[in-house]
């Protein structure tokens, strides 16, 4: 067997792209977190059977680690924290390692539903609380190759495919709970001054993801439940 023919047996199994927003508070910080975090990924061999921990290899969020001040929703409210944005790189990878077929051990949906990839297909982490795992369940090593580029995420997943197969993903909405306007009143305020919007509001919904697995002929060789995802609503406060 030649490294050639070797070679030519390693496909992109998966690849999966996600858009860094370029507004909001503290949003170069935000970029520059998910960037370290998506560097740390990058050219990372899991061998067979291997587990990885993203905590573990994203590192601690510290500024001695390259993080930096940024906001990240902590029981429910906005605050600043460092490393704020890294639960990007946590999705797109999670969705990249679905559509490889690899085994999902660890992963924790977010609080409020995520505006960057599909409902259900979330991962959150935060250092000394969730974390999201995954192991190489295949036969052969896999390279994990990610990019951060002109506000673009992406993380491909190369290895052995022996067989042609695929992997497709779907969501289900189970359920909505629309939010409510609570109005509060702050004694501070000159009469007559505009309202002023406290707290932005999140529809709750429960959403299911599933799994399809194609062979190399488009025909399904297996289809079932993944995850569900329970994303809290939070009331608007003006």
């Amino acid at each position: 067997v030649t490294r050639a023919q070797l070679e030519a047996q390693i496909v992109k199994l998966s690849s999966y792209e996600t858009t860094v927003g370029k507004t909001g508070d503290y949003v170069e910080s935000r970029t520059e977190n998910i960037r370290i975090g998506t560097e740390r990924f990058n050219h990372l061999i899991i061998r067979a059977g291997e587990s990885v921990s993203f905590n573990k290899v994203a590192l601690k969020r510290t500024e001695a680690n390259g993080y930096q001040p940024a906001l990240e929703i902590a029981y429910g409210n906005y605050v600043q924290g460092i490393g704020g944005g890294i639960c990007q790189t946590s999705s797109t990878l999670y969705l990249a390692c679905l559509m490889s077929n690899l085994e999902i051990t660890e992963r924790y949906a977010h609080r409020y539903v995520p505006a960057y990839i599909a409902w259900g297909m979330d991962a959150t982490v935060s250092w000394g609380g969730p974390d999201y795992k995954f192991t190489n369940n295949t036969l052969y090593p896999v390279k994990i190759v990610t990019k951060y580029e002109k506000g673009y995420l992406t993380v491909q997943i190369l290895g052995t495919n022996v067989d042609g197969t695929y992997v497709k993903m779907s969501n289900e909405v189970l359920s909505k709970t629309p939010w409510e306007t609570i109005y509060q009143e702050d004694p501070t305020m000159a009469p007559g001054s505009p309202d002023v919007v406290k707290v932005t509001p999140y529809t709750g919904y429960k959403v299911n993801s599933y799994q399809t697995i194609y062979d190399k002929d488009g025909k399904v060789i297996d289809s079932h439940f993944e995850a569900s995802s329970n994303y809290k609503v939070r009331n608007k406060v003006v």
